[in-house]
């Protein structure tokens, strides 16, 4: 009972949102698609993802995939559960392309993957030479997945000093030095509008390289707005810099 009120509560408060967000067009399309009504594309896209999922997790024998609503989620760090977006693993091809065409190099960096869900992305970081790398994440289930997922491939011969915070994205203190963040499409307008300030203040007080990938850029107007250019970009993601 409890969980089925919680859903309904979550599932209200996405509906404002996506409404402010994308207004009643679009909102109307997600109902329909909610229902099973036009979803043949949705299921394609489904199946295909099942497949991916497993074939990766089958090389570490972890468990890194799946869609998993927030509607679900009965515990979460912070006041912006309405703000996030259903946990979806990052695909590892967009992920390759997104460093090749970075191009960085990446032993100076700090990979910080802010919504790491259960840990794809820091997996893949892990497979990259980066100077450390951390994940942040407000749903303490996945968090502990991720922790899960990172020493089963440690075990396995991946790096062990990948880091997880539980907490919110919004109140994350950046590391010094060189930075990469990552967003694999986690949160909505007003939490990216956050993240983009954020990561420009921590710039602004220590300026160094910074990057932010973005995947499924839908809210990358909330970059531009507040001073962030397009260095590169790729199907389906884009990466900004501070424009200095």
């Amino acid at each position: 009972m409890f969980r089925r009120l919680h859903a309904l509560q979550y599932n209200i408060k996405r509906v404002t949102v996506v409404y402010a967000d994308f207004g009643a067009a679009e909102l109307f399309r997600r109902i329909l698609r909610r229902a099973g009504i036009r979803d043949r594309e949705l299921s394609a896209w489904r199946k295909e993802k099942q497949r991916s999922d497993a074939e990766f997790d089958a090389r570490y024998g972890t468990d890194t995939g799946g869609v998993q609503s927030l509607a679900d989620v009965t515990e979460i760090v912070g006041d912006n559960a309405r703000h996030g977006l259903a946990h979806i693993a990052s695909d590892p091809d967009q992920f390759s392309d997104m460093l090749g065409r970075l191009a960085l190099h990446v032993a100076d960096y700090t990979f910080v993957d802010l919504g790491c869900g259960k840990g794809r992305a820091l997996l893949l970081a892990g497979e990259v030479p980066f100077r450390s790398i951390m994940g942040v994440e407000f749903v303490p289930a996945f968090a502990d997945a991720a922790r899960k997922n990172l020493a089963i491939a440690a075990a396995k011969g991946l790096r062990s000093d990948i880091e997880v915070v539980t907490g919110d994205a919004t109140q994350f203190d950046f590391p010094s030095g060189p930075l990469l963040v990552y967003l694999f499409n986690p949160f909505d307008s007003s939490i990216i509008r956050l993240v983009a300030h954020n990561v420009m203040e921590s710039w602004r007080a220590d300026p160094r390289p910074v990057f932010v990938v973005y995947s499924n850029p839908i809210h990358k107007d909330e970059f531009l707005a507040l001073g962030w250019s397009v260095s590169v970009s790729g199907p389906g993601w884009t990466a900004f810099t501070p424009i200095s």
